[in-house]
């Protein structure tokens, strides 16, 4: 096992960083630490697939940037539509209950014009909080 590795990738002429926090042969956890912050995501490789695939390989360090990559993205999504994300998150979330599974799926199934993982949802919300 390994972590606080840092990593840096160049994407659409900005540098971005970041940290492997977590890296094991199944499981590897990244979070963003420059431009944007507070994000982190995770994968896992299921023992079956092993054999093929492990992330304390150059499989693990491409899985990292791209990780990175999509925090990068989801950041500067957040960034760029703050206004429309609020008012979304004002008419899924109107109790005030954050919690509600139900009001998470549709918050981020409109919201976001891709796939918020679900270990980066609370993430996203305590951004927006």
């Amino acid at each position: 096992m390994s972590k606080n590795l840092e990593i840096t990738i160049e994407f659409n002429e900005a540098a971005v960083a970041g940290e492997i926090t977590y890296r094991s042969e199944g499981d590897i956890a990244v979070k963003i630490l420059s431009p944007y912050h507070d994000l982190s995501s995770s994968l896992h490789i299921p023992y079956f697939s092993r054999p093929y695939h492990s992330f304390l390989s150059d499989y693990g360090d491409r899985t990292a940037q791209n990780l990175l990559k999509y925090l990068y993205e989801l950041g500067l999504y957040v960034e760029q539509n703050i206004k429309f994300i609020k008012m979304q998150l004002s008419l899924h979330f109107h109790d005030g209950d954050y919690s509600s599974i139900d009001h998470q799926e549709r918050f981020f199934g409109s919201t976001f014009p891709f796939i918020v993982l679900v270990g980066t949802r609370n993430d996203v919300l305590r951004m927006l909080l």
